[in-house]
């Protein structure tokens, strides 16, 4: 039983652990090829009018990349004060966060992209 209990509490941390493949081929900063072990994760939360916008947009990935990139580097959450998919009004309890990872070529270029990310979010591709 001890064993079982250790195996899924292991199970956990290694799952949490575990980060998405990067959105990028190349740094966004400098252009050069990525290091895979530079990555940083570009996080958004996006408020929708209704629960039908909210439900279209969580089975939507090219909704959620284009939000994080509209929307990185906001400070506000939700990011948005109008429904991307209607234009009306959003409900501040329909809320959806969308992510993307960002690979880079080097810990400076990181560090660069992680102070400003709506500078260089465009160059993710």
């Amino acid at each position: 039983m001890k064993a079982l209990i250790t195996s899924i509490i292991a199970g956990i941390f290694m799952a949490g652990a575990a980060q998405a493949d990067p959105a990028n081929k190349t740094c966004p900063v400098s252009g050069k090829a990525i290091d895979a072990a530079q990555t940083s994760e570009v996080s958004v939360t996006v408020g929708f009018c209704c629960g039908n916008c909210q439900g279209k947009f969580e089975g939507d990935a090219a909704l959620k990349d284009a939000a994080v990139k509209k929307y990185a580097g906001s400070k506000d959450s939700p990011a948005n004060s109008k429904c991307d998919i209607s234009g009306k009004d959003i409900n501040k309890e329909k809320t959806a966060k969308a992510s993307l990872t960002v690979a880079f070529c080097c810990e400076k270029c990181k560090g660069n992209f992680d102070k400003d990310p709506k500078k260089y979010i465009d160059k993710v591709k």
